[in-house]
């Protein structure tokens, strides 16, 4: 389902989705990560927490903020930022594009940084 290469990697289908909100993957070469469908937009962040080190794929998620199931540290989903104590650093949010339903996320993050 995931393949990768130097600039972007394949997450799969959109209908990956299908009945669900989130859904985490681990493609090679790559974090684990979370990808998310609200309002029809799809994101992609790091599936881990920066405060607990928990996965974010256990927890809520609540509009665009994800809430970690260990200490209920909250980010948004478009950007990474956390929302409230005790997280405060932010998640890694990647840049998402859709092409002939398939879901790519690039290096970059969504604001337009390099990650790795």
């Amino acid at each position: 389902m995931t393949t990768s290469t130097s600039a972007a990697c394949n997450l799969g289908p959109v209908s990956v989705l299908d009945g669900r909100d989130m859904m985490r993957v681990t493609p090679e070469g790559w974090p684990p990560l979370l990808i998310y469908r609200v309002d029809g937009e799809i994101y992609v962040t790091a599936d881990t927490c920066t405060h607990a080190t928990a996965s974010l794929s256990e927890g809520e998620l609540e509009g665009h903020t994800i809430v970690c199931p260990v200490h209920w540290g909250e980010f948004d989903i478009r950007t990474g930022r956390a929302l409230c104590f005790p997280a405060t650093q932010a998640l890694a949010a990647f840049a998402v594009s859709v092409e002939d339903a398939q879901i790519y996320v690039r290096r970059t993050r969504s604001d337009g940084s390099d990650e790795l």
